[in-house]
């Protein structure tokens, strides 16, 4: 489950703050917030209704956010259900993603989550990153430019891409493993099927 609070992403002015409505609307003034909430894998919630959906939500959000979203009520929502619409990463698909700026032409740029880049994050922050780095470049600035980078691994991670690389590498018996993370040699081996 990914959380967006669209207000605060918009800046919105009056996010938190009271409003008087229109005089010819007989609505009270409004606080409150705009949440998004997505979530992965998430064939089970397909089949269920609009207000379970709903409900779910509203629990998690009360879980993760407490008290400010238990006291919270929900005036309007939108169920967007879209099977099968996450993408599809494979071993060795990172050498066949494009870079923010193309190599064939020099006034095109990609961004999304199958672009290429050094930030490390993946999906929908990926592609964020990944618009900034073509706008750095459109702006000419560095790519990285008022980017924030992620943070140290977690442990686990670390451990497992640790355990990865030296399982390619016992695949691959003892060949180099070039940057993009492929044995370099004439004959193919196990290892390059696996990726």
């Amino acid at each position: 489950m990914t959380m967006f609070d669209i207000s605060t992403l918009h800046s919105n002015p009056n996010h938190n703050k009271s409003k008087q409505a229109d005089d010819d609307d007989d609505r009270q003034s409004t606080t409150g917030s705009i949440i998004e909430v997505d979530y992965y894998h998430a064939n089970p919630l397909l089949v269920q209704s609009d207000e379970a959906i709903i409900r779910k939500v509203k629990n998690d959000l009360d879980t993760i956010l407490g008290t400010s979203s238990q006291n919270a009520n929900i005036v309007d929502a939108a169920i967007v259900r879209l099977p099968n619409a996450v993408n599809w990463y494979f071993p060795g698909s990172h050498s066949s993603m494009p870079d923010v700026q193309s190599t064939s032409l020099s006034n095109v740029y990609f961004a999304g989550d199958l672009v290429k880049t050094n930030h490390g994050s993946w999906s929908q922050e990926k592609a964020f990153v990944t618009g900034m780095e073509a706008a750095n470049l459109i702006l000419g600035r560095r790519k990285d430019y008022g980017i924030i980078g992620l943070g140290e691994e977690e442990l686990h991670v670390e451990i497992g891409r640790k355990a990865v690389k030296l399982f390619k590498e016992l695949l691959l018996f003892g060949r180099q493993l070039n940057e993009d993370g492929n044995g370099a040699g004439a004959l193919p081996l196990l290892g390059d099927f696996l990726r």
